[in-house]
């Protein structure tokens, strides 16, 4: 259990950059940062949406079949 923290702590101290080697997350520039965020709201809506999407076709669908009977 101590090995992991450890092994962590080593690549760390062996490589002192790799904490900041992301471009974008870590970029000045203000243009990536929104392009970055809105890309992140974006695929994290997107699969809730599809999920809502489908739950209201069901629904429709349901009430269909019940005035149907």
């Amino acid at each position: 259990m101590v090995l992991v923290p450890v092994a962590v702590l080593a690549l760390l101290a062996a490589f002192p950059g790799a904490a900041a080697a992301c471009p974008v997350c870590f970029d000045r520039d203000d243009e990536a940062r929104v392009a970055f965020l809105a890309t992140t709201g974006l695929l994290t809506l997107l699969p809730l949406g599809m999920v809502g999407g489908v739950l209201a076709w069901l629904r429709k669908r349901a009430r269909s079949a019940e005035e149907e009977v």
